[in-house]
């Protein structure tokens, strides 16, 4: 994950440049925002840092972390250490251009657990930050019955009979990095971790630059001034491949039919 040792199917994947995958969702949305398929090769770490941004992006080879965590050394030094020609790292650094306030905050939420506890040492609230930065969903919604339905596990009726939503009362945006990865080769079992933001019903006709502008900096309240990711609870199990849109099988209802990936809500004993 964010400490390089957690995810060991980070350097798994053949890390050849293509652009095939752009085509269809979520990555479409990479595509018009960033024009990926316009690339040649991989893009460097210099096309990746954008004037705007909190942070800039260096080459990991070329760093001497002189005893820093990699959560440390972004700090301290403003850079994100970014492996070359790698899926897991191009991802979080598009994922730092989509959402910089909430990527900071998740940084400065780790700094603190990091000086109370020090950077050896993963406390409970940093457990679920890397979780949320790996794996995290927003999700976005003016219809809460949508978001209510998916944290019940009421699958048939989120992603089924309220369908027609999608898009328009409620939207599905990938935060975690990992999921980019992950969705390059997809499996059923695929799942994410989903936060819901509340928007009104005009967020939905917003260009999709505003829109990311407007939960970035929702998403940064969520995280610096409630500190929602202190306690268990915030974040809820989504099935990737479930998500309307995002794969081609789901636009059949019995997919949702597969227990074993649609897993009821566990009751409590």
């Amino acid at each position: 994950m964010s400490d390089r040792t957690s995810l060991r199917f980070a350097d798994s994947l053949p890390q050849q440049w293509h652009t095939d995958f752009l085509a269809s969702e979520p990555f479409a949305l990479l595509e018009r925002l960033f024009r990926l398929s316009e690339h040649q090769d991989w893009p460097g770490c210099e096309w990746l840092t954008q004037a705007d941004l909190p942070v800039s992006f260096a080459t990991q080879q070329s760093i001497d972390f002189a005893g820093l965590s990699y959560e440390e050394f972004i700090a301290h030094h403003g850079l994100v250490p970014t492996r070359e020609h790698n899926w897991h790292d191009l991802f979080n650094a598009l994922v730092w251009r989509q959402f910089p306030r909430s990527k900071e905050a998740l940084n400065l939420l780790h700094m603190a657990d990091i000086q109370k506890h020090g950077a050896k040492q993963r406390t409970p609230r940093r457990n679920r930050i890397t979780h949320f930065d790996e794996c995290g969903v927003l999700l976005a919604y003016s219809n809460e019955d949508i978001p209510r339905a998916l944290s019940q596990h009421q699958w048939q009726t989120a992603m089924v009979d309220k369908r027609h939503a999608w898009g328009n009362e409620v939207k599905a945006f990938v935060f975690g990095h990992a999921n980019y990865e992950m969705l390059l080769n997809p499996y059923i079992g695929l799942t994410g971790k989903w936060l819901g933001i509340a928007v009104e019903p005009g967020f939905f006709d917003e260009k999709e630059e505003a829109q990311l502008r407007h939960l970035d900096n929702a998403l940064h309240i969520r995280l610096q001034e409630q500190d929602c990711l202190a306690h268990k609870g915030a974040l809820h199990p989504l099935p990737l491949l479930g998500v309307p849109g995002w794969w081609p099988a789901n636009e059949s209802p019995a997919f949702y039919d597969n227990q074993s990936y649609f897993m009821p809500k566990p009751t409590r004993r």
